[in-house]
């Protein structure tokens, strides 16, 4: 990994060089600059990885130079120092951009701890089948570059709340453990729960524990998941579908950060990092009063969206490759290739179930076929015939290239996919995009795309 150049921007001259002096001594190549106005001339000009930046300078404040620094060519991680440290401030960083939050006086190796953080996130693919590694989240696609990015600066900060949005089997659990193993709670427990999978009751039973005789079958003291993760990260899936009673109880627990048992009357405190995610529209849900808002705001500290498979096809290939190792391993069998035919299938699919389809195509590939290489027979019937939804059309006319040929099956299936969605639905755009398992902000902009009205086929 080559060392990472740096850039300090702070109008203390004694510790401009005092800290330059040292990570010099590292091997690192450091420059200076005493105002936000020099600083980004300076970043334009050396493009540094990491930029170490005072939150009060000269010219103004720091937080608003980040937007400038993070859109340089290199993306460089900003570290955020002050001498008035504070949680509120730390919040506004991290929402600005900054990749860390350092208050002054700090430790060296404090900094040379949040500067390793940092090239794991710069160099993210360098350690991808780590499976302690944000490379778990695999993908060149550069919104799922800045997520690793985003992932590793929210882990390294005490934010108390982090809410993942993205439709279903994007991988939203990996993001929730990816911030786990990059935060100081590895060492404690990571807790998952599934919101849907539990009656409310039984959710708030999970999520506080009861004492004795709480109710019939009470016959003992039981903690509940907050004790558990105490130290540690707590996972709430499925965040949308919790009681609107649960959610008031979530609330409580997250403003005070105590936790009271069913059918008990003493205060425990908690340290947990709570991370919820959702495949809905929670807006939506807030104007149906299904979902309070002031557990949203709550909740929407640091928000982290998992694009849909469809709107990143370059990472296709690195994921079936990827899932093709993982299967191999599991099965303990030689890894198989994928032939260029087959790969072109899973490019033209549309993935409604995203990561985790692909995935299972994978390995039912691997369950279905003994050859060294995955071929399309070994993929499934909606694959193989999805991409001849129209081969007349495309044997017309002049020859063209492979990718225009591809883009137009593509396109032909979400038109046909979203019109068939919007039949069934009744033209209801927001239950169309609840059965394909989609943001119905993502749904509507596909409609746009794709030209159609859904008013036109309502009852």
């Amino acid at each position: 990994m080559t060392p990472p150049r740096f850039l300090i921007i702070d109008d203390e001259r004694n510790f401009r060089e005092f800290l330059g002096e040292a990570l010099e001594r590292q091997g690192y190549e450091v420059t200076h600059a005493a105002t936000a106005r020099v600083g980004l001339a300076v970043a334009r000009h050396t493009r540094p990885h990491v930029v170490l930046l005072d939150q009060n300078l000269p010219d103004g404040s720091g937080l608003d130079l980040i937007r400038a620094l993070r859109e340089l060519p290199t993306n460089p991680a900003v570290i955020m120092i002050t001498a008035f440290a504070g949680f509120d401030s730390a919040v506004r960083a991290v929402k600005a951009g900054a990749f860390h939050y350092l208050s002054k006086p700090f430790g060296f190796s404090d900094l040379l701890d949040v500067v390793a953080e940092a090239c794991v996130a710069l160099h993210p693919d360098e350690d991808a089948e780590s499976p302690d590694a944000l490379g778990v989240l695999v993908g060149a696609d550069p919104r799922m570059v800045e997520l690793r990015q985003r992932i590793a600066r929210v882990a390294a900060l005490p934010v108390p709340t982090v809410l993942v949005r993205g439709e279903s089997g994007t991988g939203k659990e990996l993001v929730a453990q990816a911030i786990h193993r990059a935060s100081r709670r590895a060492s404690e427990r990571l807790v998952s729960v599934n919101c849907a999978a539990l009656t409310e009751t039984l959710l708030m039973d999970e999520l506080f524990g009861h004492e004795r005789g709480a109710y019939t079958d009470a016959r003992s003291q039981k903690p509940g998941l907050f004790e558990s993760a105490h130290g540690g990260t707590l996972f709430l899936d499925e965040i949308s579908e919790m009681g609107v009673h649960a959610q008031g109880a979530l609330l409580r627990v997250l403003e005070e950060r105590r936790v009271r048992r069913v059918g008990g009357t003493e205060e425990i405190e908690v340290d947990v990092r709570v991370v919820a995610a959702t495949n809905r529209d929670l807006e939506h849900e807030m104007e149906a009063k299904r979902f309070r808002s002031d557990l949203f705001f709550r909740l929407d500290l640091v928000e982290l969206v998992l694009p849909p498979l469809r709107e990143r096809r370059g990472d296709i290939p690195l994921l079936a490759a990827h899932f093709a190792r993982r299967v191999a391993e599991r099965y303990g069998e030689a890894v198989r290739t994928i032939s260029p035919e087959a790969l072109a299938l899973l490019e033209a699919h549309a993935w409604p179930g995203n990561v985790r389809e692909l995935r299972n195509t994978i390995e039912r590939a691997y369950v279905m076929g003994t050859a060294p290489c995955i071929t399309p027979a070994c993929l499934p019937e909606e694959l193989r015939g999805g991409a001849r939804l129209a081969p007349g059309a495309l044997q017309s006319g002049p020859p063209r290239r492979f990718q225009e040929h591809k883009r137009e099956v593509v396109d032909h299936f979400e038109r046909s996919y979203l019109e068939s969605a919007l039949l069934r639905a009744g033209g209801n755009i927001t239950q169309a995009a609840e059965e394909a398992g989609v943001l119905r902000q993502v749904f509507q902009r596909m409609l746009i795309r794709h030209g159609i009205d859904g008013a036109q086929y309502r009852r």
